[in-house]
């Protein structure tokens, strides 16, 4: 075999290889998986760079947390108002992590779809409205995947969530909170 006719051959069964190799992106959804995008900053915040940040809020597929996301820094002296959907047996979770930037709409199943919150981590019956304090970064941007078995499972979704990296009651880091009620609110 000639030399040319190696390399060749050489050069096609590599190809072969990182074809077969890379998996395949599902029908519709771009090589990352992920829906929708990153909303820009609301007013009153701006781009920040926080790569730990980032980190913690985007998830693996299947674990839920952000698909891809970018990090916002709270600038206004006023606190720019997030909301959080969560479980009232659970009163250590009213201020946890995961919040949005609008007004939640019902009915449960449907924000659960919408967020891919799997139902076995909150019953999502209360609603509680802060304002992001002065200086704070969060990172926001469409949802990742989640497997909720038995439940049925989400796939990405293109609305953005919010990460607050709350991490304990001495380090809160939302302020001027009201509670809104239950979830969905009676019509």
């Amino acid at each position: 075999m000639s030399a040319l006719l190696r390399r060749a051959a050489v050069a096609s069964f590599s190809l072969i290889l990182i074809a077969c190799s890379t998996p395949p992106a599902k029908p519709g959804l771009p090589a990352n998986g992920c829906v929708g995008g990153v909303l820009p900053p609301p007013a009153g915040m701006s781009a920040a760079q926080n790569p730990e940040l980032l980190a913690k809020a985007v998830g693996e597929p299947g674990k839920g947390g952000l698909c891809e996301g970018a990090v916002y820094r709270q600038d206004a002296a006023a606190g720019v108002v997030v909301y959080r959907v969560w479980d009232s047996a659970k009163p250590n979770s009213r201020l946890g992590r995961w919040w949005s930037f609008s007004q939640p709409q019902g009915p449960v199943a449907q924000y659960q779809a919408a967020n891919a919150i799997c139902p076995a981590w909150s019953q999502l019956n209360s609603v509680v409205r802060c304002q992001l304090k002065a200086g704070v970064q969060v990172a926001v941007g469409p949802g990742q995947s989640a497997d909720c078995a038995p439940d049925p499972d989400f796939p990405p979704s293109p609305v953005n969530q919010v990460y607050v990296p709350n991490t304990s009651p001495d380090d809160i880091l939302v302020e001027n909170c009201e509670d809104q009620g239950t979830f969905p609110p009676a019509m």
